[in-house]
């Protein structure tokens, strides 16, 4: 019975652990393709929407890299809407 245990709890630790293997590279990709995603809108977009967004890009990739996926998520994301949002210029 003790052996049975034993090998429920090495199967589920191995697939725990692969399991969150696979977590910790699509987190890494997103963050990847979200700074594709925001370099790509940079090209396009005013200076005065670059100089809004630049510094949450930043924050954004820097939380990625320490490994506060989620949070650097929502960072970039942010930024891309920054650069997304349509300039409030001012009606003559």
């Amino acid at each position: 019975m003790k052996i049975r245990h034993v090998l429920i709890a090495s199967a589920a630790l191995a697939f725990g652990s692969t399991a969150l293997a696979q977590e910790e590279v699509q987190a890494g990709q997103d963050c990847a393709a979200l700074q594709a995603q925001y370099d790509q809108a940079a090209a396009a977009a005013t200076a005065e929407q670059l100089s809004q967004a630049q510094a949450v890009r930043d924050e954004g990739k820097k939380l990625c890299d320490e490994g506060k996926v989620a949070e650097g998520s929502a960072k970039l994301k942010e930024a891309i809407s920054h650069i997304a949002a349509p300039t409030q210029q001012p009606r003559s």
